[in-house]
């Protein structure tokens, strides 16, 4: 038998750790080979410098633990470039090859740094000297870019060239005229009062010996641009300026180092983009371009010195970047569709992304090209934007007639699918190249499945897109209008459905940190995160609704059974105790009448709505619940205990408050009965009178959900858990409203905000609150995944070690396909009717088990049992009815 292969290394959640935050890294890596029982029973991990010298030698260490293990070497120096293999014996005590080898940028620590923020003088928030009737002038006050360079001299050729650099808003770094890395957005976005996130590149090769020049482009993104739908305060959220901050770092053959760092001997000046905002758009004047500004040395006309400063109200702690940089991911050709009343070229690019448009023309100087964007288009087929609210996601384009010119935006985005061009005379549209480019931050993709069922592979591409498209820098609600906020509620349903399509570990790492930085100091966590543009005119975070707030917990148990990251829980179990605290003080009858803040209840659900403070109370119950889980699994039995005696108080109120008489819930919603038995809040015989007055709610509403975005989640699993798989199917493939088939059959390719958000007999909904690109009703693929095709993660075995195999079988959905790239490695379930048996087969990576299970209705006739367990491996069951 062949040895095992580990792949797929990580340090700290990563592929690279760019930068670390921590003296002691975790790393992690997956496992693969041949055979069946496969285990490791022993590694060695090897550390290396740069150039090959061995830094840290684990020896060889008998265990099985692939998973977080803390490096524990010497202290890891700042400022260097570090590799790291691994090598791993099996059961049999055959060792590996060493793995691939994974680099790590240690980055710099606090001492470590040198640089100053620069940015060019401050003047009006808008960047303009005097209102003037020039290209930076525009009607939004939008800042037009900064452009900043200085030149510098190596007299001899780096070994090494290292770049960390930063920005209070969005930068573009260059050296010697080529771009450095490939991000996008970056720095991404945090409180940056409070943190801001640096990025580490590799820069050796850019750097030859004698005259260099090191530029950068500063844009306003999140930091002083416009987010949010607050039009009183639209933008300057954290700042009225955008600001670097910045080191090279030269390493030469002698030991020397130099740094070039940000200081005031930079020199700033504006160029071709007279303006660059998320909501308004980019345009862009080809005409205003610098030559050479990037790579010419030595002074240049009208450069001018920048202002090294301090910003208010202190400077931000600077982190390296836990998570990987928002890159471009696709890219789709637009489809010439037709004319506009007004002339201009409609193009479809067949997916509703976020991202922007690169555009190849031919044009005279002074040509203007203007792009419009939309998701939708209307009854006329005309662009629908009423639905953006005050975002305009118009980008212009002005030729300088130099022969083929390409532009595409640098510091906005859009969410659309419909692009409408407008074009100079004598232009068509055959004329110009349109691409439309999709952007998120790069969480790499894990899971691929497929079905036999049409609607319900494109089902699964909408959810998938509409989680790509709002996964950059934080999980936002929306990529089109004035809001593009991190919801937590929005995320935390949804949370378990997108670690399935997405490693979403380095992200959540990430922006729990964001929400911790919103919690208020008595304790209560945030409505969004990053906070400050939901509510400007508040000094602390808007506090959290039910649900919402209750997220960070939720997504920390998800974590935690996904990952098998015991480090998250014990460092928010201080922050998610203030938050417990929090809600306990405000209500001690154990209804959660008090502290509920913006109390949204069941978001956006159809039908009548559900009583909010059950909604309220049942949360309650469900995170107390969470908490005492998580104190056993810290080795907290004396706060697993207090937890559970709350939970006990909160579900003896919850039942004499919302447990009628009759046996009904109050308000008598599907939400309510879903929330009270997938929580464990009732018992029987109060349990089983919900379970089927849950039915009957649905077959009154002839066989539909009528679930919001906190019930939405609960719907399918519930059913399967009172024995209904039946009619939780049926939910699935139904595609007449309200339901996730009838926004396909009208041509979806997201999923939407609101079940109406459009509807033949109404058309749009409200253009108030219209997205068609939210992820929160996609929380149905946890359920695709984790019965459908039978993958789930275990208690018994976090992070993958047993791994729960519980398919549904439905001839409609014949063949079916799943394949999940766990931490651990990659874990697959297939199957196939074959006339009226089942084919099943399924592959547990090494190291792990898996726990088996059929649905009612089935066996296999080599085991007697409905469940059984299997090692690592390959196999495969031909299933008969029972």
């Amino acid at each position: 038998m062949t040895p095992l292969r580990p792949y797929d290394l990580r340090c700290e959640h990563l592929a690279t750790a760019r930068g670390l935050n921590t003296p002691a890294p975790r790393l992690s890596w997956a496992l693969e080979g041949e055979g069946r029982d496969r285990r490791q029973t022993a590694y060695r991990i090897i550390v290396r410098d740069r150039v090959g010298e061995r830094f840290w030698d684990s020896g060889v260490v008998a265990s099985g633990d692939s998973q977080l293990v803390p490096y524990g070497g010497p202290a890891l120096p700042a400022d260097a470039e570090l590799s790291w293999t691994v090598t791993v014996w099996d059961e049999a005590g055959q060792a590996s090859s060493p793995s691939a080898p994974a680099v790590i940028f240690t980055g710099l620590g606090a001492e470590d740094w040198r640089a100053q923020w620069i940015a060019r003088y401050f003047v009006l928030p808008a960047g303009r000297e005097v209102p003037a009737d020039n290209p930076y002038d525009n009607r939004w006050q939008a800042r037009p870019a900064d452009y900043l360079r200085r030149d510098f001299r190596a007299e001899d050729v780096p070994v090494r060239a290292t770049l960390y650099v930063t920005a209070l808003g969005l930068y573009e770094v260059w050296l010697n005229g080529r771009r450095v890395g490939a991000d996008v957005m970056a720095p991404g976005w945090t409180d940056y009062h409070t943190r801001v996130e640096y990025q580490v590149h590799d820069v050796t090769d850019l750097v030859h010996g004698g005259d260099n020049v090191l530029g950068a482009i500063l844009g306003e993104g999140w930091y002083s641009g416009r987010v949010g739908h607050n039009q009183r305060r639209a933008g300057n959220h954290y700042g009225g300026r955008p600001a670097l901050f910045c080191q090279l770092h030269l390493h030469f053959a002698d030991g020397r180092t130099e740094i070039v760092a940000s200081d005031g001997d930079w020199q700033t000046r504006q160029g071709p983009i007279c303006y660059s905002d998320f909501l308004m758009g980019e345009m862009y004047d080809a005409r205003l371009e610098l030559a050479g500004w990037s790579e010419r040395p030595g002074p240049l006309l009208g450069w001018q010195p920048v202002e090294a400063f301090m910003p208010d109200p202190q400077a931000p702690q600077l982190d390296a970047a836990r998570v990987q940089p928002a890159r471009e991911v696709a890219s789709l050709p637009g489809q010439f569709s037709h004319h506009a009343r007004n002339g201009a070229a409609i193009f479809d690019l067949g997916q509703n992304i976020a991202g922007y448009v690169e555009l190849t023309v031919s044009a005279p100087a002074d040509a203007r090209f203007t792009l419009r964007h939309a998701e939708m288009l209307d009854g006329e087929r005309e662009l629908y934007v009423a639905n953006l609210r005050h975002a305009v996601a118009t980008d212009i384009f002005i030729a300088a007639g130099t022969g083929e010119e390409t532009f595409k935006p640098r510091f906005t985005f859009h969410g659309f699918r419909y692009v409408e061009l407008a074009l100079p005379d004598g232009i068509g549209a055959e004329d110009v190249g349109l691409t439309g480019i999709a952007i998120q931050t790069d969480t790499p993709v894990t899971g691929t499945i497929e079905t036999g069922h049409a609607m319900v592979n494109q089902l699964l591409s909408n959810i998938f897109w509409s989680q790509r498209d709002n996964f950059l820098a934080v999980p936002t609600d929306c990529p089109q209008r004035d809001e593009r906020y991190g919801w937590t509620a929005d995320a935390q349903v949804f949370w378990k459905t997108a670690g399935y399509f997405m490693d979403v570990s380095a992200f959540l790492t990430k922006w729990m940190l964001d929400i911790e930085d919103g919690q208020s100091p008595d304790g209560a966590f945030p409505d969004v995160a990053p906070t400050k543009p939901l509510n400007p005119y508040r000094l602390t975070a808007q506090p959290g609704a039910p649900g919402w707030g209750d997220a960070p917990i939720i997504m920390g148990w998800q974590h935690w059974l996904r990952y098998g990251d015991r480090g998250l829980l014990e460092r928010y179990w201080p922050a998610f105790e203030r938050w417990m605290a929090h809600i306990g003080e405000a209500n001690p009858d154990f209804v959660r009448h008090n502290a509920v803040y913006n109390n949204y209840g069941d978001w956006l659900s159809v039908g009548a709505a559900s009583d909010r403070t059950l909604v309220a109370t049942a949360y309650w119950y469900h995170v107390s619940d969470l908490m005492a889980e998580m104190a056993r699994v810290l080795g907290r039995p004396a706060d697993a205990a207090r937890y559970r005696e709350t939970a006990g108080n909160i579900a003896a109120a919850f039942r004499n408050s919302f447990l009628l008489p009759d046996g009904r819930l109050l308000g008598d919603t599907q939400t309510a009965y879903l929330l009270a038995l997938d929580f464990g809040i009732i018992d029987d015989p109060a349990q089983a009178a919900a379970a089927q007055r849950l039915v009957e709610l649905i077959t009154q509403a002839d066989g539909h959900l009528q679930t919001g975005f906190l019930g939405v989640r609960h719907l399918c699993p519930v059913l399967s858990a009172i024995g209904r798989d039946d009619l939780a199917m049926d939910l699935l493939l139904k595609d007449t409203y309200p339901s996730w088939g009838f926004s396909i059959r009208h041509g979806a390719t997201t999923i939407w905000e609101r079940w109406d958000g459009w509807t033949p007999e109404k058309g749009f909904q409200s253009a108030s609150m219209n997205s068609f690109n939210h992820y929160a009703y996609g929380a149905v693929g946890e359920w695709i995944w984790s019965r459908i095709a039978g993958i789930d993660a275990s208690p018994e075995g976090p992070g993958y070690a047993v791994i729960r195999l519980a398919p549904l079988f439905d001839p409609r959905l014949s063949p079916l396909s799943a394949q999940y790239q766990t931490t651990r490695g990659t874990v697959a379930s297939d199957w196939r009717f074959e006339g009226d048996e089942v084919v099943w087969t399924i592959i547990v990576p090494p190291n792990s088990k898996g726990s088996l299970r059929l649905p009612a209705g089935w066996r296999c006739p080599d085991h007697a049992a409905a469940s059984w367990q299997v090692g690592s491996g390959q196999w495969t069951y031909r299933l008969v009815p029972a």
